[in-house]
């Protein structure tokens, strides 16, 4: 009986230790021109709403992916420039949404984990353009966030 609450245990110590991990950058980001729709680029870096609150605490909108069955849902969200967008943990396991630039390089957009329950916001995106993101613990989850 034990043996399986150890081993439960360590399994969420080890996707907990592997979230908060992440690779030094070896090079400082180029710029990169005005996007277009179709192109990846960092979002402009301004201070983000608070990073982890309950969902039942958070306000819901249109803006709002929820993160279920180990997918973002939707997939692909098209936001006014300016826009709060919130990503809200339905799962029952943890995730952690980063965003990528169009190298595929993982940018300083982070929402940290997020342990089921938790959402997180962001007002980062100002410019139109096409911003790709993926769950570092499962990087087979992946979304896109259009911005007009």
């Amino acid at each position: 009986m034990r043996l399986p609450v150890l081993v439960s245990l360590l399994v969420a110590v080890l996707a907990v230790v592997a979230g908060c991990t992440q690779p030094a950058p070896s090079q400082q980001l180029p710029a990169f021109p005005t996007p277009t729709l179709g192109v990846a680029q960092t979002p402009q870096q301004t201070s983000p709403i608070p990073l982890s609150t309950p969902i039942s605490q958070a306000s819901v909108s249109e803006n709002t992916i929820a993160i279920r069955n180990f997918a973002f849902d939707p997939q692909t969200l098209t936001v006014n420039a300016g826009s709060i967008v919130r990503w809200e943990n339905r799962d029952n396991a943890l995730h952690r949404i980063v965003f990528i630039d169009s190298a595929g390089r993982d940018t300083d957009v982070d929402s940290g984990v997020l342990s089921p329950s938790q959402s997180w916001s962001s007002n980062q995106f100002k410019q139109p353009g096409t911003y790709s993101y993926y769950c570092t613990i499962h990087p087979e989850m992946k979304g896109t966030l259009i911005v007009v």
